[in-house]
């Protein structure tokens, strides 16, 4: 009887916290279980105190605390060509590694589309996400794609792996490294990903002052693409400059007496959201019941592209917010 062939293997790093975390983990395991194309599973235990009874057919391992350890540890572990990191409160459809592996491209990563929830799939609140086509410009302002793509073993050794020393962005680091050592991206429209969102470690730290510092220190790592000189490999580009950042120009930018400004907030988050200025710290709300605020002048706009104001920021070529003009 011939022996299945093993392509890919998925990527699993564990860290226990709770209840919730041990549900979504039999979740996604069992997603790893069901699906259509044969593959191997690797279970990366990364400070847990105990896991839960696992399917004897995968793999467990253990790893130095931090997610980026364990993704390493379980990628070097795994023995197949491909490999697919699925986070362990997230979720696959049955034919999503079918369906990347029958469509991958000859030479980089493959994403696709994802389904963002936040409950029970399919009963409570989710939002499709479609895969945007790469561009790596638009990495290089923040990562847009998840982190399950279907990816090389031989580009992850060259990427040189995930940094370990980031307490989180530690994906967004990667793929710029990835861009820089030209594996680029393909998209395909099949929603491949079920991405859970959840108060984690970036809904607890994204808008906060250590986000804004660890963004600059990635920044930091890459400064030669922020000055606009790519390495020859880089995706795309053969070491020829980006156009240089214009911020944009506002003529009626008169603060009021006190020296604030009223801003609206354009973006699509519903629920409460601290914005912290750039300049000043202060820490500013917005929701979808109350877009209109008021900020400092001094937080409005910086000329830096890599620590933009509220007037300069942008999400994949669109401003976040808008100045009020009475």
């Amino acid at each position: 009887m011939a022996v299945k062939q093993e392509h890919v293997a998925i990527i699993v790093p564990v860290y226990l916290r709770d209840d919730n975390d041990i549900s979504w983990l039999d979740e996604a395991v069992t997603s790893v279980i069901d699906q259509t194309e044969f593959c191997k599973c690797i279970i990366v235990e990364n400070g847990s105190n105990q896991l839960p009874n696992i399917d004897g057919s995968i793999s467990i391992i253990h790893s130095a605390k931090g997610l980026s350890a364990a993704r390493n540890e379980g990628i070097r572990y795994s023995d197949t060509e491909f490999f697919f990191p699925l986070d362990a409160n997230d979720w696959l459809p049955p034919n999503a590694i079918e369906v990347c592996y029958r469509k991958r491209p000859e030479k980089g990563f493959l994403y696709g589309a994802t389904m963002l929830f936040s409950g029970t799939r399919g009963i409570d609140d989710q939002h499709h996400y479609v895969a945007k086509p790469y561009d790596f410009n638009e990495v290089m302002k923040m990562v847009y794609f998840p982190n399950g793509a279907l990816q090389r073993k031989a580009d992850w050794e060259v990427i040189g792996g995930y940094r370990e020393d980031l307490p989180f962005l530690e994906d967004w680091d990667y793929w710029l490294t990835a861009g820089e050592k030209g594996v680029c991206g393909t998209a395909i429209q099949d929603t491949i990903y079920w991405y859970r969102q959840h108060q984690g470690i970036v809904g607890s730290n994204k808008h906060t002052p250590e986000w804004e510092r660890v963004k600059q220190l990635i920044q930091s790592y890459h400064s030669e693409i922020y000055k606009g000189v790519y390495p020859p490999m880089c995706c795309g580009n053969k070491a020829t400059p980006i156009q240089a950042y214009n911020p944009p120009q506002f003529s009626t930018l008169t603060p009021g007496a006190d020296g604030m400004l009223l801003v609206e907030y354009l973006g699509s988050n519903v629920g409460k959201t601290p914005w912290y200025g750039v300049v000043t710290g202060a820490r500013y709300v917005v929701s979808g019941m109350n877009r209109k605020i008021y900020i400092d002048v001094r937080d409005s706009m910086t000329g830096q592209r890599s620590n933009p104001g509220f007037l300069e920021m942008v999400d994949h070529g669109s401003p976040i917010f808008k100045q009020v003009v009475a």
